[in-house]
Protein backbone atom coordinates (compact mmCIF):
# COMPACT_ATOMS: atom_id res chain seq x y z
CA UNK A 1 0.00 0.00 0.00
CA UNK A 2 1.22 3.82 -0.90
CA UNK A 3 0.10 6.86 -0.72
CA UNK A 4 1.70 10.33 -1.46
CA UNK A 5 1.62 13.63 -0.93
CA UNK A 6 2.80 15.51 -4.13
CA UNK A 7 5.61 18.07 -3.74
CA UNK A 8 4.89 21.46 -4.76
CA UNK A 9 8.84 22.67 -5.90
CA UNK A 10 10.80 19.55 -5.99
CA UNK A 11 8.03 16.85 -7.29
CA UNK A 12 10.32 14.43 -8.32
CA UNK A 13 12.36 14.33 -5.22
CA UNK A 14 11.28 11.67 -2.78
CA UNK A 15 10.72 11.72 1.07
CA UNK A 16 9.77 8.06 2.10
CA UNK A 17 8.43 6.38 4.98
CA UNK A 18 8.27 2.89 5.47
CA UNK A 19 6.69 0.10 7.13
CA UNK A 20 5.32 -3.33 6.87
CA UNK A 21 2.15 -4.97 7.03
CA UNK A 22 3.15 -8.84 7.08
CA UNK A 23 3.54 -10.15 10.13
CA UNK A 24 5.55 -12.99 12.31
CA UNK A 25 2.87 -16.19 12.77
CA UNK A 26 3.48 -16.71 16.21
CA UNK A 27 1.24 -14.16 17.20
CA UNK A 28 -0.49 -11.36 15.89
CA UNK A 29 2.50 -9.21 14.85
CA UNK A 30 1.40 -6.17 17.33
CA UNK A 31 5.37 -4.93 17.61
CA UNK A 32 6.38 -6.55 14.02
CA UNK A 33 5.16 -4.99 12.57
CA UNK A 34 1.86 -3.38 13.68
CA UNK A 35 3.64 -0.50 15.90
CA UNK A 36 5.60 0.58 12.84
CA UNK A 37 2.46 0.49 10.57
CA UNK A 38 0.19 2.89 13.17
CA UNK A 39 3.52 5.46 13.34
CA UNK A 40 3.70 5.77 9.53
CA UNK A 41 0.05 5.96 9.37
CA UNK A 42 0.14 8.61 12.24
CA UNK A 43 3.13 10.27 10.39
CA UNK A 44 0.79 11.04 7.52
CA UNK A 45 -1.80 12.26 9.21
CA UNK A 46 0.12 14.78 10.98
CA UNK A 47 1.72 15.72 7.56
CA UNK A 48 -1.49 15.97 5.76
CA UNK A 49 -3.06 18.30 8.03
CA UNK A 50 -0.13 20.75 8.87
CA UNK A 51 2.16 20.41 5.83
CA UNK A 52 -0.11 19.44 3.06
CA UNK A 53 2.47 21.13 0.57
CA UNK A 54 5.33 19.61 0.49
CA UNK A 55 8.63 21.27 -1.21
CA UNK A 56 9.49 17.65 -2.12
CA UNK A 57 7.31 14.62 -2.42
CA UNK A 58 6.70 12.68 0.42
CA UNK A 59 5.40 9.00 -0.04
CA UNK A 60 4.22 6.06 2.48
CA UNK A 61 4.69 2.71 1.78
CA UNK A 62 3.26 -0.71 3.82
CA UNK A 63 5.29 -3.10 2.69
CA UNK A 64 3.78 -6.93 2.28
CA UNK A 65 6.52 -9.70 2.50
CA UNK A 66 9.45 -8.03 4.04
CA UNK A 67 9.44 -11.55 6.47
CA UNK A 68 9.53 -13.79 3.29
CA UNK A 69 12.86 -11.73 2.14
CA UNK A 70 11.97 -7.72 1.62
CA UNK A 71 9.45 -8.84 -1.45
CA UNK A 72 7.75 -5.83 -1.55
CA UNK A 73 10.35 -2.97 -0.31
CA UNK A 74 12.42 -4.60 -2.94
CA UNK A 75 9.55 -4.77 -6.36
CA UNK A 76 8.74 -1.86 -5.46
CA UNK A 77 12.53 -0.20 -5.60
CA UNK A 78 12.98 -2.00 -9.18
CA UNK A 79 9.77 -0.66 -11.09
CA UNK A 80 10.42 3.13 -9.46
CA UNK A 81 13.94 4.16 -10.20
CA UNK A 82 12.55 7.62 -10.52
CA UNK A 83 12.08 7.37 -6.79
CA UNK A 84 15.13 5.67 -5.92
CA UNK A 85 17.05 8.24 -8.34
CA UNK A 86 14.74 11.29 -6.53
CA UNK A 87 15.22 9.58 -3.04
CA UNK A 88 15.96 12.65 -0.27
CA UNK A 89 15.62 10.16 2.17
CA UNK A 90 13.59 7.48 3.20
CA UNK A 91 13.14 6.58 7.05
CA UNK A 92 11.91 2.45 8.13
CA UNK A 93 10.68 1.46 11.43
CA UNK A 94 10.60 -1.88 12.26
CA UNK A 95 11.60 -3.15 15.74
CA UNK A 96 9.06 -2.93 19.00
CA UNK A 97 7.12 -0.73 20.67
CA UNK A 98 9.93 1.66 22.54
CA UNK A 99 10.61 5.37 21.79
CA UNK A 100 13.25 5.57 18.88
CA UNK A 101 16.59 6.11 20.42
CA UNK A 102 19.11 4.88 17.54
CA UNK A 103 19.71 6.44 13.85
CA UNK A 104 22.63 4.27 12.12
CA UNK A 105 24.17 6.69 8.98
CA UNK A 106 24.40 3.81 6.99
CA UNK A 107 27.84 4.36 5.33
CA UNK A 108 26.82 7.49 3.92
CA UNK A 109 29.22 10.14 4.47
CA UNK A 110 26.73 13.25 3.92
CA UNK A 111 24.21 12.03 6.15
CA UNK A 112 25.30 13.34 9.40
CA UNK A 113 25.53 17.07 8.81
CA UNK A 114 22.27 16.62 7.38
CA UNK A 115 20.61 14.79 10.72
CA UNK A 116 22.34 17.55 12.53
CA UNK A 117 20.32 19.93 10.83
CA UNK A 118 16.96 18.39 11.12
CA UNK A 119 17.77 17.55 14.75
CA UNK A 120 18.40 21.54 15.42
CA UNK A 121 14.95 22.45 14.64
CA UNK A 122 13.04 19.70 17.08
CA UNK A 123 12.01 20.04 20.40
CA UNK A 124 15.12 18.26 23.21
CA UNK A 125 12.32 16.07 24.55
CA UNK A 126 11.82 14.23 21.09
CA UNK A 127 15.38 14.18 20.13
CA UNK A 128 17.68 14.71 23.28
CA UNK A 129 17.70 10.70 23.75
CA UNK A 130 18.35 9.49 20.36
CA UNK A 131 22.21 8.38 19.52
CA UNK A 132 23.06 9.24 15.88
CA UNK A 133 25.99 6.66 14.80
CA UNK A 134 28.12 8.54 12.37
CA UNK A 135 29.18 7.94 9.24
CA UNK A 136 28.42 4.22 11.12
CA UNK A 137 28.30 0.92 7.97
CA UNK A 138 25.51 -0.19 6.23
CA UNK A 139 23.69 -2.79 7.76
CA UNK A 140 23.55 -6.63 5.69
CA UNK A 141 20.50 -7.68 6.63
CA UNK A 142 16.99 -6.68 8.46
CA UNK A 143 14.15 -4.39 7.19
CA UNK A 144 13.06 -2.71 4.02
CA UNK A 145 15.74 0.24 4.48
CA UNK A 146 17.96 -2.64 2.87
CA UNK A 147 16.13 -2.11 -0.44
CA UNK A 148 16.91 1.36 -1.11
CA UNK A 149 20.31 1.33 0.91
CA UNK A 150 21.79 -1.28 -1.28
CA UNK A 151 21.12 1.33 -4.51
CA UNK A 152 22.87 3.28 -3.37
CA UNK A 153 20.16 5.44 -2.20
CA UNK A 154 20.15 7.11 1.37
CA UNK A 155 17.49 4.45 3.80
CA UNK A 156 17.83 4.85 7.26
CA UNK A 157 15.99 2.63 10.05
CA UNK A 158 14.27 4.76 13.12
CA UNK A 159 15.40 2.11 15.56
CA UNK A 160 14.17 1.29 19.04
CA UNK A 161 15.63 -0.39 22.04
CA UNK A 162 16.86 -3.60 19.69
CA UNK A 163 18.05 -6.16 22.44
CA UNK A 164 14.86 -5.84 24.33
CA UNK A 165 12.92 -6.49 21.48
CA UNK A 166 14.82 -9.37 19.94
CA UNK A 167 14.66 -11.01 23.25
CA UNK A 168 10.93 -10.28 24.18
CA UNK A 169 8.41 -10.22 21.65
CA UNK A 170 10.14 -10.82 18.08
CA UNK A 171 8.89 -13.46 16.23
CA UNK A 172 7.31 -15.08 19.34
CA UNK A 173 4.22 -15.64 20.79
CA UNK A 174 4.19 -12.90 23.21
CA UNK A 175 4.17 -10.71 20.39
CA UNK A 176 0.46 -8.87 21.04
CA UNK A 177 -1.66 -5.80 21.48
CA UNK A 178 -0.83 -5.69 25.16
CA UNK A 179 2.76 -4.73 24.57
CA UNK A 180 2.11 -1.60 22.93
CA UNK A 181 3.34 1.63 25.00
CA UNK A 182 1.34 3.97 23.06
CA UNK A 183 2.85 7.45 24.78
CA UNK A 184 6.40 5.53 22.48
CA UNK A 185 4.05 5.53 19.67
CA UNK A 186 3.04 9.46 19.48
CA UNK A 187 6.54 9.87 20.29
CA UNK A 188 7.39 8.28 17.08
CA UNK A 189 5.16 9.19 14.39
CA UNK A 190 6.31 12.65 16.02
CA UNK A 191 9.53 12.02 15.41
CA UNK A 192 8.74 10.58 11.75
CA UNK A 193 6.92 13.52 10.64
CA UNK A 194 9.51 16.18 12.02
CA UNK A 195 12.24 14.35 10.09
CA UNK A 196 9.91 14.37 6.87
CA UNK A 197 9.39 17.68 7.17
CA UNK A 198 12.83 18.76 7.44
CA UNK A 199 14.11 16.47 5.09
CA UNK A 200 11.28 17.89 2.74
CA UNK A 201 12.54 22.00 3.15
CA UNK A 202 15.96 20.81 3.39
CA UNK A 203 17.69 23.76 0.55
CA UNK A 204 20.49 20.65 -0.08
CA UNK A 205 19.76 16.98 -1.70
CA UNK A 206 21.57 14.86 0.80
CA UNK A 207 25.00 13.09 -0.53
CA UNK A 208 25.10 10.01 -1.19
CA UNK A 209 28.64 9.43 -0.94
CA UNK A 210 29.90 5.86 0.54
CA UNK A 211 32.41 5.83 3.02
CA UNK A 212 35.21 2.53 2.85
CA UNK A 213 34.16 0.11 4.90
CA UNK A 214 36.41 -1.23 7.45
CA UNK A 215 38.25 -4.70 6.75
CA UNK A 216 36.51 -8.21 7.87
CA UNK A 217 37.63 -9.22 10.63
CA UNK A 218 36.69 -12.81 10.38
CA UNK A 219 37.90 -12.93 6.76
CA UNK A 220 40.64 -10.22 6.62
CA UNK A 221 38.85 -8.85 3.55
CA UNK A 222 37.89 -5.37 2.77
CA UNK A 223 34.00 -4.78 3.50
CA UNK A 224 31.88 -4.69 0.76
CA UNK A 225 28.25 -2.72 0.18
CA UNK A 226 25.19 -4.86 -0.28
CA UNK A 227 23.83 -5.81 -2.87
CA UNK A 228 20.62 -5.40 -4.53
CA UNK A 229 18.59 -8.50 -4.61
CA UNK A 230 16.40 -9.64 -7.63
CA UNK A 231 12.67 -8.54 -6.59
CA UNK A 232 10.69 -11.61 -5.76
CA UNK A 233 6.91 -11.35 -6.63
CA UNK A 234 5.66 -14.05 -4.57
CA UNK A 235 6.67 -16.07 -1.15
CA UNK A 236 6.95 -18.78 -3.37
CA UNK A 237 9.63 -17.49 -5.97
Amino acid sequence: MVATILGTELPDEYVVLSAHLDSWDGATGATDNGTGTIMMHEAMRILKATYPNPRRTILVGHWGGEEQGLIGSTAFAADNPEVVEGLQAAFNQDNGTWRIDYIRMQGFLGAGKHFARWFEIMPPEITGHIELDIPGVPETGGSDHMSFICKPAPGFRLQSNYPDYRQYTWHTNRDTFDKIVFDDLRNNATLAAMLVYAASEDPERLDVTQRVLPVNARTGQPGTWPRCRPPRRSAGG
